[in-house]
C-alpha cells in the first residue's frame, strides 16, 4: 500500500475517533490494579473492556513493531523483510491511534509486552531460522489481535475505541494476508 493510502487511512481514522469522542461521556477508569491482567485469546462471541482490549491490542501492536524490526535486520528474505516493514508501519499506527483513544478514557495502553511476547521476542533474537519463526509468532500475535479488534469494532462498549477497532481490524487482516503470501 503507498504511503498517501496509509495516510488517508490513518487520518480518516483518527477523524473517526474524534467525532466519536465529542459528546460522548468521559468514561472514568478502573482503580490501578497490583498487576494488569493478560488476555491471551478472545472468543469472537464475547467483546472485552475498553481495559482489556486496551491492554492487549496495545501490547500486540508493540510486538509485531519489535518482531519486525528484528526481522527486518536479521532476514535474508528481501520479501520478507519489505512485508516486516509493513507490518511494523502499519502497527505503528495502530499503537498511536490507541494511544490516542486511551487517553481520551483516561486508559494509557502500557508499553510492555506479555511474558509470552518477551520470550516469543527473545526466541526470534538467537534464532537460527529468524524467518521461519517470525511467520510462526507473528501469524499467531496477528490473529489473535485481528480477533480482538474485529470483536470490539462490533461489540465494543466504548464509542472511542470502537472507530480504532474499526480502522484497526482491516490493517491488521492485511498484515495477516501479507504474512501468510510471503
Amino acid at each position: 500500500m503507498e504511503r498517501a493510502a496509509r495516510f488517508q487511512i490513518a487520518s480518516a481514522g483518527l477523524v473517526a475517533l474524534m467525532l466519536a469522542g465529542c459528546g460522548a461521556a468521559r468514561q472514568a477508569a478502573a482503580p490501578p490494579a497490583a498487576a494488569p491482567a493478560v488476555v491471551t485469546a478472545v472468543p469472537l462471541a464475547t467483546a472485552l473492556s475498553p481495559a482489556a482490549y486496551l491492554q492487549l491490542v496495545a501490547s500486540s501492536s508493540l510486538f509485531a513493531v519489535r518482531a519486525s524490526e528484528l526481522v527486518v535486520e536479521r532476514s535474508r528474505d528481501p520479501r520478507l523483510r519489505d512485508v516486516a516493514r509493513t507490518i511494523a508501519e502499519d502497527q505503528r499506527g495502530i499503537g498511536a491511534q490507541l494511544n490516542f483513544a486511551g487517553r481520551r478514557l483516561d486508559l494509557l495502553p502500557s508499553a510492555t509486552l506479555t511474558d509470552t511476547q518477551a520470550a516469543d521476542l527473545d526466541r526470534l533474537r538467537s534464532s537460527r531460522d529468524v524467518d521461519r519463526l517470525y511467520r510462526q509468532v507473528m501469524d499467531k500475535a496477528l490473529s489473535r489481535a485481528l480477533n480482538a479488534h474485529a470483536t470490539f469494532a462490533v461489540r465494543g462498549p466504548s464509542p472511542t475505541l470502537k472507530p480504532v477497532a474499526n480502522m484497526a481490524a482491516p490493517a491488521t487482516r492485511r498484515n495477516l494476508q501479507q504474512l501468510r503470501r510471503r
